[in-house]
């Protein structure tokens, strides 16, 4: 017997050890357990029997049983790769349950009842966020969930003065960092448990989204009660932008990529600036890492045909927003983690 027969001997004496494990642990789903139990089985069946390997060959056209072996190995050892970067999606999912649900257990857990409500992410926004929401407040808005994402700067101490000093604001603390997805589930889990609101406006803490635009929101989700979401768009007439001619064209390319995954003709795909109606919380739940958020979001809006209403904005990049924001490079990893999510969960 060669040492590589002894290796798939021994690897299928583990490959069914582990499925029986997991079995009886319930780590794995019964369709996984099984492949892995088969994968056990047949590896040291193989080895035993070679003319079994030279028959099954013969039908995919492989002369020999080496190749079908180690062709059958990069496939096992793909689905596996899959398998476990799945596994490592559904930890930081639970990770982030876990940070979230501390964020919201550990605040004054106010009741809000008010018209509209802010949802404002922060990440070490410490030498801004205070002019940010005067300057909301100052228009007349008064109730602000802030979450602070887990920043390595002062903004929460900022944010617990700023608490403090103005009552409609509630700040949640994400102890780790979980990136802007997850601060805005937090804040729409806190308006599911303690809210009573008309309206939730997602509002970014760079000074991109004008508070000025806000009223077209509002008029649009007031004349039609059956609208779900107004998204904004810097791409409708009427709507403004600064972006740079890379970032248009990253933008734009995004217009036709999520066309081509959601079916949905949308003028604008990564921003951050919508009005949602309460009820559509229920629905609406972010799961997607990092910031593909943006078109998750969009994806729920075609899947669960949500009705939905573009709206001109002005988005304005400036020094600060651009070094504190997201890079058009990411929009790559975006895409991946949309064609993963589709293909693979």
């Amino acid at each position: 017997m060669t040492l590589l027969q002894i290796i798939f001997i021994i690897s299928g004496v583990v490959l069914v050890i582990i499925s029986v494990d997991f079995f009886t642990k319930k780590k794995l789903n019964l369709f996984n357990i099984l492949l892995l139990l088969w994968a056990g089985i047949l590896l040291p069946l193989f080895v035993i029997f070679p003319g079994l390997l030279d028959k099954l060959g013969g039908f995919f056209w492989i002369v020999s049983w080496v190749d079908l072996l180690i062709y059958s190995s990069i496939i096992f050892l793909f689905y596996v790769c899959i398998t476990l970067t799945n596994k490592l999606w559904d930890i930081k999912t639970q990770m982030t349950s876990i940070v979230r649900e501390l964020a919201i257990e550990n605040s004054d857990r106010k009741k809000i009842k008010w018209k509209i409500v802010f949802i404002i992410p922060v990440y070490n926004e410490a030498k801004k966020i205070k002019k940010i929401l005067e300057e909301i407040l100052s228009e007349g808005y008064k109730n602000i969930i802030v979450i602070n994402d887990g920043s390595s700067d002062t903004s929460l101490s900022k944010l617990r003065k700023i608490e403090q000093e103005y009552k409609n604001i509630v700040v949640l603390n994400h102890f780790k960092n979980r990136w802007q997805w997850a601060t805005l589930e937090t804040g729409f889990e806190y308006i599911r448990r303690y809210g009573s609101v008309d309206y939730i406006v997602t509002y970014d803490s760079d000074w991109q989204h004008q508070i000025s635009d806000l009223g077209r929101f509002v008029d649009a989700m007031e004349n039609d009660k059956n609208l779900d979401i107004a998204i904004g768009s810097r791409f409708l007439k009427w709507g403004k932008t600064n972006a740079s001619f890379i970032r248009t064209v990253v933008l734009k390319l995004g217009i036709f990529f999520t066309y081509a995954t959601t079916g949905k003709r949308f003028t604008d795909t990564h921003n951050g600036y919508r009005v949602i109606r309460s009820k559509t919380l229920d629905t609406l739940r972010i799961t997607m890492d990092r910031m593909s958020h943006g078109s998750e979001i969009l994806g729920i809006i075609a899947k669960k045909k949500l009705r939905y209403q573009e709206i001109p904005v002005h988005i304005k990049y400036t020094k600060y927003s651009i070094e504190n924001g997201q890079s058009s490079a990411n929009a790559i990893a975006i895409a991946i983690r949309i064609i993963w999510g589709k293909l693979f969960r």
